[in-house]
């Protein structure tokens, strides 16, 4: 995935960078187990010391970090592509296809315009002061 001289590779080593790789591609945590520790499938205590492993990993600050960076790749990559599409979106002849497009972006934008329709604002106008009573 990419450049890893982006990501401070020297906080962690080839095996933690690589089971990092394998989940965020959704690899399950008995196959990471099985593949990167090379234990026997039929292995119940080798299958839970390797699960017990990849736990005491992800609790890690430098493998946060260093899974955050994969994240951030990957949005960087596809988030353009993602609106471009449904930019094009906007011209289908298909009524559904086009209003999903329309609202897609539109909830999308909310990020970049401050725009949420679930933010309440008070705003509270008077010409007295607010406060307690004087005297008691």
């Amino acid at each position: 995935m990419g450049n890893y001289s982006t990501r401070n590779k020297e906080l962690l080593t080839g095996w933690q960078m690589n089971v990092a790789h394998m989940m965020f591609r959704g690899v399950a945590d008995k196959d990471i187990v099985i593949e990167q520790f090379k234990v026997d499938p039929e292995d119940e205590k080798g299958i839970r010391n390797g699960k017990d492993k990849l736990r005491r990993l992800r609790r890690s600050q430098k493998f946060q970090d260093y899974y955050q960076s994969l994240i951030t790749e990957w949005r960087v990559r596809n988030i353009g592509k993602a609106l471009t599409r449904l930019e094009e979106q906007l011209d289908e002849k298909n009524g559904w296809l086009r209003n999903k497009a329309c609202n897609d972006i539109l909830n999308q934008s909310k990020q970049f315009t401050g725009n949420d329709e679930n933010t309440v604002v008070v705003k509270v106008e008077s010409g007295i002061a607010l406060g307690t009573p004087d005297g008691e």
